[in-house]
């Protein structure tokens, strides 16, 4: 998996509470925009969803302001 991809989807995932939810709930879906292997998705998909809402619940909403005006 392309780091660039990775970051991309992790980042995006944290600061776009939207897209976290789609990316557990229909992950083909939500990483059809991206150009992943097979083996890149299935790495993904096995992102631990509760791990990850906690994150970017612990990180400050002034700070995912600032992210998003950057990258979304």
């Amino acid at each position: 998996m392309s780091r660039k991809a990775l970051e991309a989807i992790i980042g995006r995932a944290v600061i776009d509470a939207e897209f976290r939810l789609a990316l557990f709930a229909d992950p083909d879906a939500a990483l059809a925009d991206f150009e992943l292997t097979a083996g890149e998705a299935a790495a993904i998909k096995m992102l631990d969803a509760e791990s990850l809402d906690a994150f970017a619940k612990s990180v400050g909403s002034r700070v995912i302001k600032k992210l998003q005006a950057n990258f979304l």
